[in-house]
């Protein structure tokens, strides 16, 4: 049976969930103010999310932490923001990883094989200076590695034997992060519809307002004054809001916003920069990629975006608005609305003339 405390460090385990569910908790009962200090929690998950994409562990009281779990996913369900659903899976996701951090490999073991199923052995080997502890089946390391861009997660680039990859103690770890933030997402990501008692209520609406208030920061309102992040088209601003909430863009969707973003007149640092809230963040490798697109390194050619045509034949091109039928590359797009934008800020500059003079 699992203890308050783990399951207060890992609510997403399945004992933890049955745990919870014993309890029969209702929403009156959660309104009532013996409940206060759990709501006061789960706001607070969000609110980290949110503001620092890492929800931090409290587990000075074990009962509080575990139930601000559930309540937290339920916020974030009915906030019903796909961009939210992203960001807190992930944030919870991180969290883990952290906690992972000081468990012994037999617990890590134990967590991956209950609850993801994985077929893993434990094993102690120092190979090239590494020390391998883990041996991971082939199968279950791809469905968790595929999506990485780093070149050590490429399975060419893996020690391999039987169909069984090696694995130190952070490389498993990092594997099981995926599937907490896969686990978490499921749970957010329904946006059922809940009639909340006010306190509640009155807790979603501050996270609301929060998630507003910083929702340019977060998706590219506060960017450099050279680019004009509101005149974007809707594939790269899809991209865009991916990569600030997390989401492991697809090789084309990276492409396309980094070479965008470069001739739309960002800097290379402030690109680099983007990519730091993305989980295996290497800055050295993301700035050598960053500059070959921009032409400062390998054959010098400075790449432009894919045309629209090409995003739509890679199933990139989101939400297309009227403008997008008239054009044919993402930049020609940009261009227009930027014109748009300008000329409407002249408009406004010039005074009305006096058309009635007498003559």
């Amino acid at each position: 049976m699992i203890s308050e405390r783990e399951a207060a460090k890992y609510p997403f385990l399945k004992e933890a969930v049955a745990l919870v569910e014993v309890l029969n908790l209702t929403l009156d009962d959660l309104s009532d103010p013996s409940h206060e200090k759990v709501l006061d929690r789960a706001e607070r998950r969000v609110s980290q999310a949110i503001l620092n994409g890492k929800t931090e562990t409290d587990l000075g009281d074990s009962i509080t932490e575990l139930l601000s779990f559930p309540v937290a996913n339920m916020f974030v369900n009915v906030m019903a923001e796909d961009f939210l659903d992203r960001r807190y899976a992930l944030s919870e996701a991180v969290r883990t990883n952290a906690l992972l951090e000081d468990e012994s490999e037999d617990r890590i073991a134990k967590m991956a094989r209950n609850e993801f199923d994985w077929n893993l052995r434990l094993v102690r080997e120092r190979l090239d200076g590494k020390l391998y502890r883990f041996e991971l089946r082939f199968g279950d390391y791809l469905r968790n590695a595929a999506s990485f861009r780093e070149p050590k997660w490429k399975l060419v680039n893996r020690l391999m034997r039987e169909g069984y990859v090696l694995l130190t103690k952070p490389e498993a770890a990092r594997l099981l992060q995926e599937e907490v933030q896969r686990r978490v997402y499921g749970f957010v990501s329904k946006h059922t519809r809940l009639n909340l008692p006010e306190p509640l209520r009155n807790k979603v609406d501050s996270l609301g307002k929060l998630l507003d208030e910083n929702r340019s920061r977060l998706t590219g309102g506060d960017m450099p004054a050279e680019v004009r992040m509101d005149a974007i088209p809707p594939c790269i601003q899809h991209a865009f809001e991916g990569l600030m909430a997390g989401k492991r863009l697809s090789h084309m969707e990276r492409f396309a916003l980094t070479s965008f973003l470069i001739h739309a007149g960002m800097e290379i640092d402030d690109i680099v920069m983007l990519f730091v809230s993305v989980t295996d963040f290497d800055e050295s490798f993301t700035r050598y990629q960053i500059e070959h697109i921009a032409g400062l390194r390998g054959s010098r050619t400075r790449y432009t975006p894919p045309t629209c045509a090409t995003l739509r034949t890679h199933g990139v091109c989101y939400n297309p608005d009227g403008r997008c039928q008239r054009v044919k590359h993402p930049l020609s797009y940009y261009r227009f609305k930027v014109r748009d934008f300008q000329q409407d800020e002249e408009d406004k500059q010039v005074e009305p003339s006096n058309t009635n003079t007498e003559h």
